[in-house]
């Protein structure tokens, strides 16, 4: 491994110091989105950058190798608020998020070893892997976009049911208890809600009971 990096040339080293970490942040972020960490109650500011930091001294030589004196990545301070409920500026396009910087150092990063190591000179490579990550920032800043906007789109209909009638269509456990489920016609059709109550005694299917709010996903209600 040492004799391995040793024979890198130091634009190499500079590049696989920026695409390891980031690969593995890109990693951290796609296992927490897959196992679902944040949905539905996460309100992010995620165009909040103030706490990454890149430090390092760079010297370029006349054959285009450059030396690495000094590298550092600091994510100290970098951090996403939550708060519950969905968040009206995820309607907005926003490319300087964490998420966004993460894709663009990947991409950026390992598009340009690729090219360096085919054989172009260092410059169009870097060029190349710029316009690359490019992209994919834009197209995460683009896929969040669009999935705020159906959150929100998503909330607000959850939401517009609050004072409506349903119908139980599973019995509803006492005191708050998971696993009821009502019906009822909103305007994209006949839907099925999840529900709890807060009353002392369950409500049996067939039921007709009042929506009187909203948790999530799942909607609070009593008996009529």
């Amino acid at each position: 491994m040492y004799a391995w990096w040793e024979g890198l040339s130091g634009a190499l080293k500079v590049l696989y110091i920026i695409a390891v970490p980031s690969t593995l942040l890109l990693l951290v972020q796609t296992v927490m989105i897959v196992l679902g960490f944040g949905e539905n109650s996460m309100d992010a500011n995620p165009s909040d950058t103030s706490g990454i930091g890149m430090e390092g001294d760079f010297s370029m030589d006349g054959g285009g190798d450059i030396s690495v004196d000094d590298f550092d990545l600091d994510l100290d301070g970098a951090t996403a608020d939550s708060d519950v409920g969905a968040g009206s500026e995820f309607g907005t396009l926003r490319l300087f998020t964490l998420q966004g910087i993460v894709a663009f150092l990947t991409t950026f990063s390992w598009t340009s070893i690729c090219f360096v190591k085919g054989g172009m000179q260092l410059m169009p490579s870097l060029l190349l892997g710029i316009l690359v990550g490019s992209i994919m920032m834009y197209a995460v800043a683009k896929l969040m976009q669009v999935s705020g906007k159906l959150a929100e789109n998503g909330t607000f209909r959850i939401k517009s049911t609050i004072g409506e009638s349903a119908l139980v269509y599973v019995t509803i456990p006492e005191k708050g208890e998971n696993g009821g489920k009502v019906t009822l016609t909103m305007e994209s059709g006949f839907v099925e809600l999840s529900a709890v109550t807060e009353g002392d005694v369950p409500i049996p299917a067939g039921m007709t009971v009042r929506i009187t709010d909203v948790v999530g996903d799942t909607v609070v209600v009593e008996k009529v």
